[in-house]
């Protein structure tokens, strides 16, 4: 059954890509509708998520917010299954790197970089960062539980080189690369919510108490990594800008969850920036402190 449905999506996604962008879209503004006016997919978890960040905010402008993010959520969904079959040429023309200076001066250096990003923009066009630096990309990634579709999904991340790594195995295969001194860069959503059993550390963000995971600060400090924040903002449809902001060259002298605390305020001011880019239809708070 599984491999069934693997091969229906895989069809359909196959006749998708064939499409002209134009036509695309205009599937992606029907999938806006089915999602947000029919099914209602996940509104009523966007609407209190936007409620509890932008308490601020009057009825109207949450709801303006909400339909943006769900015509976003369409977009996001047919370019990332679309992706799938684009040229190393196509693909470049859909996301630019603004400053990969930054990034070659880094390895230039032979430093490990632990590269933190959210669930903003495309996060998946990071597949194609290894074709604008110099370093070796790797992603952390949580397998699928259907075989067929990880695949599918370690395939795509994998087409423009990026070496994807499960999440529980990621602090070994760092070291060794750090042991060989092998330089790479990782990608790690920084924005993930913990288990409640894996809760070691809340901050604020967007004016919340949040947990959060202490992976990339504990890597960074272990290896003595670089820390850069990946902000990718949406130009127009189809079209995004990855900036990369540098949080610090050497974990050496931060204060201990300065780095955890520094990327999550970058992520905030970028959502602050234009909120309906940041993938509001996650339980993001659904632990408190107050019960913790």
């Amino acid at each position: 059954m599984k491999f069934i449905a693997y091969i229906f999506a895989y069809s359909f996604v196959w006749l998708l890509h064939l499409l002209p962008e134009r036509i695309l879209y205009l599937l992606s503004d029907l999938l806006y509708l089915l999602m947000y006016h029919v099914a209602g997919y996940r509104k009523k978890v966007v609407y209190r998520n936007l409620e509890k960040a932008f308490p601020e905010y009057d009825k109207s402008e949450i709801k303006r917010i909400a339909k943006l993010f769900f015509h976003h959520l369409s977009d996001l969904m047919l370019e990332s299954a679309v992706s799938h079959f684009y040229s190393e040429s196509l693909a470049l023309k859909k996301i630019t790197y603004k400053n990969p200076e930054l990034l070659n001066e880094l390895y230039g250096k032979g430093k490990q970089v632990m590269a933190v990003l959210g669930h903003y923009g495309n996060w998946e066009y990071m597949s194609t960062l290894g074709l604008a630096i110099n370093y070796p990309v790797v992603a952390i990634y949580k397998p699928l539980r259907n075989k067929y579709f990880d695949r599918m999904v370690q395939k795509n991340r994998n087409t423009f080189g990026v070496i994807t790594v499960p999440m529980d195995k990621i602090a070994r295969k760092l070291i060794e690369y750090h042991k060989s001194n092998t330089p790479v860069l990782t990608l790690n959503l920084g924005d993930q919510r913990p288990r409640y059993h894996q809760i070691q550390y809340w901050t604020k963000f967007m004016g919340r108490d949040t947990p959060m995971f202490l992976g990339t600060e504990k890597l960074a400090r272990k290896l003595d990594a670089a820390v850069v924040f990946l902000k990718i903002r949406k130009l127009k449809r189809g079209r995004y800008e990855m900036e990369a902001e540098l949080i610090c060259e050497s974990p050496e002298g931060l204060k201990p969850f300065e780095i955890t605390n520094r990327h999550a305020a970058i992520l905030e001011d970028l959502i602050r920036e234009e909120p309906a880019y940041w993938l509001w239809s996650h339980k993001r708070w659904k632990h408190s402190y107050e019960n913790y």
